[in-house]
């Protein structure tokens, strides 16, 4: 399959004056995850890594080269993809998602087979299936089928309640299972600030993978309800309120009673 080259690989916002957003918009809506920079007085953070499709780190270096952590939501391909290339830096992870960050990626950038509950919510979601996760190549003799993620050792385990200094700000480490047992979050209370990963985001919430839980996904629910957040930032699509985070849990809450609550 021959598919258009698209140089400029990344699309970057800056949300706030201490804050990037880092996206692939060629990589299939499901696997177009948001990667976050927040700068800080003594160091910088990125929140996941993405798809790992063309080199992340200059993009990164391009708007600071001050001296960075990578902060892991979970470990699921579209989170962690370019994590090797940031080798010398503070890597943290949650214990449970700790293996798969250590194990190569699966080869290639086709989609991955489904189970029948995955395909089921997203035909009605309206979201096709493609047969690649992207729809263009970063250069001219890219070759999808070579594409692997390489294995990263981490070097610091968080959990509840631990906390991710950056010199003037502080984030505190939320556990918030459901879409995988290791998810976890960073929530700043001096700005009502939540970046979430895939625990909560503006779109179709995923309870049907391999490590994914149902009752667990409730629970994180009614704990998001309760946490004072003004801004979510998650790991996909466009930042939310607070308003509109209550109405997507109450959404998804709604769908799943027969099954979850």
């Amino acid at each position: 399959m021959t598919l258009p080259v698209q140089r400029s690989w990344f699309t970057v916002s800056r949300l706030r004056p201490d804050l990037y957003r880092i996206t692939e918009p060629r990589c299939h809506r499901l696997f177009r995850a948001n990667c976050y920079l927040l700068l800080g007085l003594r160091r910088n953070l990125l929140i996941d890594s993405g798809m790992g499709v063309a080199a992340l780190r200059p993009i990164v270096e391009s708007l600071s080269r001050a001296p960075l952590a990578i902060f892991t939501t979970h470990s699921h391909a579209d989170h962690i993809g370019s994590h090797s290339e940031f080798p010398e830096h503070d890597i943290l992870v949650h214990p449970a998602e700790a293996d798969a960050l250590c194990r190569p990626g699966t080869r290639g950038l086709r989609f991955p087979k489904m189970s029948p509950q995955s395909a089921q919510m997203l035909r009605r979601a309206g979201i096709a299936v493609t047969e690649l996760v992207v729809d263009a190549v970063p250069d001219d003799d890219y070759d999808i089928d070579a594409h692997m993620r390489r294995p990263v050792k981490p070097t610091s385990f968080v959990d509840e309640g631990s906390v991710v200094e950056l010199g003037d700000r502080r984030l505190e480490v939320l556990h918030l299972p459901g879409h995988s047992s290791g998810s976890v979050a960073l929530f700043e209370a001096e700005t009502g600030s939540l970046f979430s990963g895939d625990a909560i985001y503006d779109g179709v919430i995923d309870d049907t993978g391999p490590d994914a839980s149902v009752p667990a996904y409730f629970a994180t629910m009614e704990r998001l309800k309760r946490l004072p957040v003004q801004t979510v930032f998650g790991g996909h699509n466009d930042p939310m309120t607070r308003g509109r985070m209550i109405a997507v849990i109450d959404g998804y809450m709604a769908s799943r009673t027969g099954r979850g609550g």
